[in-house]
């Protein structure tokens, strides 16, 4: 059996190949419930974007056949203000919903992402309840850039959640090599991100809110 500092590797644990020692695996226990919900609320979004991107051919064709005049209609806060049709929800969270949304704009029909907040929300409470994340003139690019956007934002928050691993564990454990640990509860956030393409990309980067 594998040896690590004097241990035995023998403690198995969720998406992670290897085997943590009995130090490993009582830092991993005690690492987990510090970052459950991170966890939970990084695989949620994980599949709703893989969702989005098998639906996205759809979508494009639907927004793009569909006659928008008697579609209901959103007021984005801005310089200057513009309103959007709302075509097709993305997705609803408890606290916003992500919309996907058209207007005329200069005598051509732009596409445009638009998350809608509660009244209530510090945001809406700061910002009012709408934020454009980005645009576009191709409805399908527009969903892909999206896609990868938020994914590429997910990755920095995998990140956050291994920093916050770490930083618990020292104060815990001192003196202790605790990066098997940080990467065996990484695993729990499904698997391995795709790395973004080199394909062109709105002006306006997405920005996702966990």
């Amino acid at each position: 059996m594998l040896k690590r500092n004097g241990e035995d590797c023998e403690h198995p644990v969720p998406n992670y190949p290897g085997l943590l020692t009995a130090s490993e695996f009582k830092a991993y226990n005690v690492a987990v419930p510090l970052v459950a919900e991170e966890v939970r609320l990084f695989n949620e979004r994980a599949t709703t974007l893989s969702e989005i991107e098998k639906q996205s051919p759809g979508i494009a064709e639907q927004v793009t056949s569909q006659i928008a005049r008697d579609l209901p209609s959103l007021t984005v806060l801005g310089k200057p203000e513009s309103e959007w049709k709302i075509r097709h929800v993305l997705f609803k969270s408890s606290r916003s919903e992500m919309l996907f949304c058209s207007r005329d704009h200069e005598g051509e029909q732009q596409f445009g992402v638009v998350e809608k907040f509660g009244p209530q929300s510090p945001f809406a409470r700061v910002h009012g309840d709408t934020d454009l994340q980005m645009t576009g003139n191709n409805a399908f690019v527009l969903l892909q850039n999206y896609v990868e956007s938020e994914r590429s934002v997910l990755q920095l928050f995998r990140k956050d959640i291994e920093a916050t691993i770490e930083e618990n564990l020292s104060e815990k454990f001192p003196n202790q090599n605790h990066s098997r640990v940080v990467r065996a509860i990484s695993a729990r956030c499904g698997s391995q991100l795709p790395v973004e393409s080199e394909k062109e990309k709105p002006a306006k980067s997405v920005k996702i809110r966990m």
